[in-house]
């Protein structure tokens, strides 16, 4: 028999160091791209479904105004919104296409405001007229961009992150110089939010169906006043005393004739008229039920 010689060869061996070679390459390009960028992608992408929320929430609260109105002009005619909010989003198509999911509810009862007033003539209490106006609350379950809570309670939109919250959609409160500035008036709007304590967690589009059952003037500038006291009852007194001091200012009042407190519970806008200069009120509440339905 011949013998048979065999020839050395690295072919194979260059072969399969280039394919575990590029392998290598494929897991830390792909490891990289996770741990440096993805974050920051979907940083960015649940900022801007915050955005989102915040103008399906500030939508939804201009219906409401719209629907109070429209029952002032028409008490009997009852009127409803449906309203979409994105509880869900910032998701990254391929790449991280997992989506955020968030709270959407009502909590009646707490908040409420109270105003007491007095006057040569006569004294007024809204006692539990404008208590107990509710909540209509949502909050983000973001997995790298801060949480937030948008909270409708007594009419306005307050944005809350941690311990810090503004007024991002004012409450129908207004104050003025009437009578060619002689007086201070100021326009109370409470709105209560009522319905099933419910709340739905979801990472998709949710519908808050708002219906206005009845918008009631309490006080119509029948009597003027020389003080009047405004408390409003909320876990965002902060928020409140803020709007308070800039609304006192754009009506060009003087320390002299308002003064802000707060508590960790509430909000406090006192009015004291100058010599001479008496306190107008007109106050009104208009009362909704908020249900939810999935779409």
């Amino acid at each position: 028999m011949s013998g048979i010689r065999l020839k050395d060869s690295e072919t194979a061996v260059s072969t399969v160091v280039s394919a575990v070679l590029l392998l290598g390459i494929i897991v830390a390009l792909i490891t990289v791209i996770h741990v440096s960028y993805i974050p920051e992608w979907k940083i960015g992408a649940e900022q801007a479904h915050m955005a989102d929320v915040y103008y399906d929430m500030s939508v939804l609260k201009s219906n409401m105004d719209i629907l109070s109105v429209a029952a002032m002009n028409d008490p009997m005619n009852t009127m409803s919104f449906s309203n979409p909010v994105r509880a869900g989003g910032a998701s990254i198509p391929l790449i991280s296409p997992g989506r955020s999911s968030g709270v959407l509810g009502v909590v009646p009862g707490m908040p409420g405001m109270r105003i007491i007033a007095n006057g040569a003539m006569m004294n007024y209490d809204s006692e539990e007229h404008l208590q107990n106006l509710g909540t209509l609350f949502y909050t983000s379950g973001n997995s790298y961009f801060v949480d937030q809570t948008y909270a409708y309670e007594s009419g306005g939109l307050i944005l809350a992150q941690g311990e810090l919250a503004i007024m991002r959609q004012s409450p129908p409160i207004a104050i003025r110089r009437t009578d060619n500035s002689t007086n201070i008036t100021i326009y109370v709007h409470g709105m209560q939010v009522s319905g099933p304590a419910k709340a739905i967690s979801s990472n998709s589009i949710e519908e808050v169906r708002t219906i206005c059952d009845s918008s009631v003037s309490l006080y119509a500038e029948e009597t003027v006043f020389t003080d009047l006291t405004l408390t409003v009852d909320t876990v965002y007194p902060r928020a409140w005393e803020d709007f308070f001091r800039r609304e006192a200012a754009n009506a060009g009042l003087t320390e002299g004739e308002y003064m802000v407190s707060n508590s960790t519970t509430s909000a406090v806008l006192s009015l004291q008229g100058s010599p001479g200069e008496d306190i107008k009120a007109n106050i009104r509440m208009s009362s909704f039920e908020a249900n939810f339905n999935y779409f």
